[in-house]
């Protein structure tokens, strides 16, 4: 991978798509959202200071040290605050402001974050392109069907004397070093340096010094990359794989993350004192006794880094999660058809919905901004869902509304609107939520 910002990207070769839902967005936002969200919505606390178009994201993190909030935030892990219902005339009024007969095929919805029918609806069941919106669904399934504690082990276990096998339990945020991730100063994802340590503290009680390593990633099944994915997107997530380090920077170009990973955790071995011979080797349906393990992010961190930056290699990863704990393949067929499950189950599937990935890559998905709306409504609803509204990027702010609301047309956005952007060729969205000048809290979506 080229850069960690590649992999928390997708495609937009066509800048006009995106200015245009822009605009839609936008004229909604401004009409609700008016004198900088209105004093009643910043004496409640709802509001992030977000400074200059040019504000570090880490200054706004220093506001609120909790890593849970990513960040000072408009909603905090123990739910929605108490907020006034939104009024429709004024939410009429606002999109009535929106740019006519813009070219193209839109939908747009608005409604009370806490839950209650729509206050503007344009072609809220039409089915459409998602993008990277789909991540929004993907994190209230696996949420649902995990719960937010949940973990998953990287482990070392040794099958014979002298002989040790590194085994991926699908982490996708698995780190060579604690400053790897590109953003460890908000979270501390496991590391193999830990890892290789503790293995190396449990082979010298056992009076070993010189092992040779294989590695088991048979948890995930089936294609590394979706054959839906242009080539020229592969730049933007790595092959997918239940053992990766570094969300498989090392990996560009390669159709398995794996080796590069098992070599990254042998040379840690050798700095630890142990010998490692030979090159690391594949291997498979290993039961052996534990010698050491490293625990990842509980599942809440993982789905806010995932939403904050668009993160499409952990999509894919908790797609397969999701997948497995489904009863399904670790797979992208046994991933969808969980998500798809899932959402059924959840009362968030409409006809003419359709899923092909979870990062939203593929064109082949299909949602509703209707579906979108309820989506986060639920999650209003539920504490044990509550990571997907907390980690939603703020405009102006962090993750990938960093550099959003930058012009004087949207400004009363800074700080204020937190939203989960979508982005392909010819495809933009965003979906997410804002407070009013009037003391509500709305959900929104715009899908074109």
């Amino acid at each position: 991978m080229a850069s960690n910002a590649r992999r928390r990207s997708g495609t937009l070769r066509f800048p006009w798509v995106g200015w245009l839902v822009w605009a839609l967005t936008v004229a909604l936002l401004a009409g609700l959202v008016w004198y900088a969200g209105g004093p009643l919505a910043r004496d409640r606390g709802w509001l992030v200071d977000g400074g200059s178009p040019t504000v570090d994201p880490r200054v706004i993190a220093r506001l609120h040290p909790d890593p849970v909030l990513l960040g000072a935030g408009v909603i905090d892990p123990v739910g929605v605050p108490d907020a006034a219902p939104a009024d429709p005339g004024r939410v009429q009024q606002a999109m009535a402001a929106t740019p006519p007969e813009l070219p193209g095929r839109y939908a747009s919805a608005v409604a009370d974050l806490g839950g209650g029918p729509l206050h503007y609806d344009l072609n809220s069941t039409a089915p459409m392109i998602p993008a990277s919106t789909l991540k929004v669904m993907l994190a209230v399934a696996v949420l649902d069907a995990l719960g937010p504690q949940q973990t998953l082990a990287t482990t070392v276990v040794s099958p014979a004397p002298g002989m040790i096998v590194l085994v991926g339990g699908g982490d996708p945020l698995l780190a060579s070093t604690p400053t790897s991730y590109p953003f460890s100063s908000m979270v501390s994802p496991p590391t193999t340096e830990a890892l290789a340590a503790s293995t190396a503290v449990a082979l010298t009680a056992q009076g070993i010094s010189e092992v040779s390593l294989g590695y088991d990633d048979a948890l995930f099944t089936g294609a590394v990359w979706h054959p839906d994915w242009p080539a020229v997107d592969r730049q933007f997530i790595a092959p997918i794989s239940a053992l990766v380090v570094d969300e498989g920077a090392a990996a560009s170009g390669v159709e398995s993350a794996s080796p590069s990973a098992a070599r990254t955790f042998a040379d840690q071995l050798r700095a630890n004192g142990i010998t490692v011979t030979g090159d690391p080797s594949p291997v498979t349906g290993v039961d052996a006794a534990e010698l050491a393990r490293v625990e990842s992010l509980p599942l809440s961190l993982l789905v806010q880094e995932l939403l904050a930056h668009s993160d499409n290699f952990i999509a894919e990863m908790l797609l397969r999660q999701l997948a497995l704990a489904s009863g399904q393949p670790g797979s992208f067929e046994g991933g969808a058809a969980a998500l798809t499950a899932s959402l059924q189950d959840l009362g968030l599937w409409v006809e003419g919905h359709a899923i092909a990935d979870g990062s939203g890559l593929s064109t082949g998905n299909r949602l509703t901004t209707g579906a979108l709306i309820k989506a986060l409504q639920l999650a209003a609803a539920r504490e044990d869902l509550a990571a997907v509204l907390s980690g939603m990027p703020v405009g102006t702010a962090t993750g990938t509304l960093t550099n959003r609301f930058v012009d004087t047309q949207s400004a009363p956005a800074r700080g204020q609107v937190r939203a989960k952007t979508g982005s392909l060729d010819q495809v933009s969205g965003l979906a997410g939520y804002t407070p009013t000048a009037d003391g509500a809290l709305l959900a929104f979506a715009v899908l074109g």
